[in-house]
């Protein structure tokens, strides 16, 4: 099967990317990642969507969309307000004429996602949350550890940042070998440093929690969790699914914050939870 490149579509300030997939007749998928996502163009990516999301295109076509990229590097942390983009995925989604869609969402797509759902109901037909937080509190562990990737990222240490992303994502607390180290210290520099700074700036500004407007969410809405999330704890993500209505949570004792790749039965639970939407 031949493989299709990423598109751009042209927003307030910038682009955003957007890679389709063709696929079944059931309700269309949206996919948005976390905020890793901003590390670097989706372009250049597309073998590695394939593998990840052919599975899902069985069932229904799917649509990954990227992070925007502004047209001024300065204006990054305005236009990677988890707000601000879920506009722009709205005016993307309109104009590609999908929606209402289910969305399938991470980390910080899943902030992005619930404003999506709150400012757009329309485009949204069920939500899938995986690893999410709907505020950052400015006394809390996450908005430390976020405070702490700024800091780090800004000084240009990105052997620093990466051996602190990577023990964090591993399952509860691991001690981090010398070799481990050394490794992470020789990983490059992103390619656009300046939208990932600017995403978690946002993250941490309080005009970002969606909190207060998750008892308006109506939709069908999965919440996956791991128990063993160093990044966003189970408490938070369990807050999300307390206050939408309806929604369903699942954890799993031994995941982390990659949901999507430690969850026990992930896929499968996922796919379930989409056909009965179709």
């Amino acid at each position: 099967m031949a493989v299709m490149s990423v598109q751009r579509h042209p927003i307030p300030g910038g682009v955003l990317e957007w890679y389709r997939m063709d696929g079944g007749d059931g309700t269309p998928l949206v996919v948005l990642g976390g905020v890793e996502t901003g590390m670097r163009p989706l372009a250049g990516t597309e073998s590695v969507l394939e593998r990840r999301w052919r599975r899902r295109t069985v069932a229904r076509p799917v649509t990954v969309l990227g992070r925007p990229i502004p047209d001024d590097p300065a204006d990054a942390e305005r236009i990677m307000h988890p707000r601000v983009i879920a506009d722009a995925v709205a005016t993307t989604l309109r104009t590609l004429e999908v929606g209402p869609a289910a969305i399938e969402a991470e980390s910080g797509g899943g902030r992005i996602s619930l404003w999506l759902t709150v400012d757009h109901p329309d485009l949204v037909d069920r939500l899938v949350l995986a690893a999410v937080a709907s505020e950052s509190p400015a006394d809390s562990p996450m908005a430390e550890r976020m405070r702490r990737w700024i800091e780090v990222s800004e000084a240009g240490d990105w052997g620093t940042f990466f051996a602190s992303m990577a023990k964090s994502m591993n399952p509860g607390p691991a001690q981090e070998t010398g070799s481990f180290a050394a490794a992470a210290r020789l990983q490059p520099k992103p390619a656009t440093p300046e939208r990932f700074i600017g995403e978690l700036k946002a993250t941490l500004d309080p005009s970002s929690f969606v909190t207060d407007r998750l008892a308006e969410i109506g939709v069908p809405t999965l919440v996956l969790a791991g128990e063993q999330d160093q990044v966003v704890p189970l408490p938070s993500t369990q807050l999300v699914a307390e206050r939408i209505r309806g929604a369903h949570l699942i954890t799993d004792p031994e995941s982390g914050h990659t949901v999507r790749s430690s969850f026990r039965g992930y896929d499968d639970i996922v796919e379930q939870f989409l056909a009965e939407g179709d």
